[in-house]
């Protein structure tokens, strides 16, 4: 697998004063009426969590964007799961991006440059159009001398293929800003470590790869067979 995740990796005013009036105590937010979905952080390794950070259940996927298991999982899944735990603060989300091919680390790579609040609905939006960009995406061989260009020009000629720069426009990505996503050599070297030690580390045997409370659950690829595991960890 380390051999493969190599070759993946290289294809690619002035005013009055006024009095002001006395400060409000202000207004405590229970955990059930707190926007848990737009609730993140980061793990000493870089993987993004959305949720409440005490939640009962802590989920943890290891995923592929161009994993098919993953796609369906993320379509079946990820609205209840947003709507029904992660948003009410019942269950947390860790995504640790294993990636497997050059186009999935770009893509792993842009997505980690959203605002929190945004990563999983990207997640949801490429999975639902993994098919047509990958496709698309693979048109960049065609590009004259794309084997002699350097790793990070083949990984801009991939994700123009597959229309990445137009994708994250419409969620808000300035060209600016999608240019320093690109470039940022730490983020590469991040994301590398990450799918090197989902792999190599952890050993996992494919993707998607779900933890439950650190507790591996084989052979998770379907909404009805995950949500049961997530009902009976909350007890």
């Amino acid at each position: 697998m380390k051999s493969l995740f190599a070759r993946a990796v290289m294809l690619l005013a002035v005013s009055v004063p006024m009095a002001a009036p006395a400060a409000k105590p202000a207004a405590k937010i229970s955990p059930a009426q707190r926007n848990w979905l737009a609730t993140a952080s980061r793990t000493a390794e870089g993987a993004i969590v959305i949720g409440n950070p005490a939640a009962k259940v802590k989920l943890v996927e290891y995923l592929s964007m161009t994993c098919p298991h993953c796609a369906m999982l993320s379509v079946e899944a990820m609205p209840a799961l947003k709507r029904d735990y992660i948003a009410k603060g019942l269950v947390s989300l860790e995504v640790r991006h294993a990636v497997r091919d050059g186009y999935d680390f770009v893509a792993s790579l842009l997505l980690r440059c959203e605002p929190p609040a945004n990563y999983l609905g990207a997640i949801e939006a490429l999975f639902a159009t993994q098919n047509a960009w990958m496709t698309k995406g693979g048109s960049a061989k065609n590009d004259p001398g794309f084997e002699a260009k350097s790793a990070d020009e083949k990984m801009a000629l991939v994700a123009k293929a597959a229309g990445f720069d137009g994708f994250f426009a419409k969620r808000g990505m300035t060209p600016k800003a999608y240019a320093a996503c690109m470039g940022d050599a730490r983020a590469k070297e991040q994301l590398a470590k990450m799918a090197g030690d989902s792999w190599e580390r952890d050993a996992i045997p494919g993707t998607p790869l779900i933890l439950i409370n650190g507790e591996r659950q084989e052979s998770v690829h379907a909404w009805s067979t995950l949500e049961p595991l997530i009902k009976a960890a909350l007890g």
